[in-house]
């Protein structure tokens, strides 16, 4: 992830840089029920190919993943 402005402005997905062309939600996550507690920003966005994903930044370490939802 490239931030821009303190903000999520680029993501390296499938080895390619893709332009978030919009976040449409942001929400923070604060868990402690496990004995190491979690706590990350996510963002939904909205890549400049249409694509809509998901991805996070573990406000603890400061590194960003991608969130794969399963049904």
């Amino acid at each position: 992830v490239i931030i821009v402005k303190n903000r999520p402005a680029w993501v390296i997905l499938k080895k390619k840089r893709q332009k978030i062309q919009e976040i449409t939600n942001i929400w923070r996550v604060y868990d402690a029920w496990l004995q190491k507690p979690v706590v990350r920003m996510y963002y939904s966005i909205e890549l400049e190919s249409g694509n809509l994903v998901t991805i996070f930044q573990d406000l603890l370490s400061g590194d960003w993943y991608r969130q794969n939802w399963s049904v």
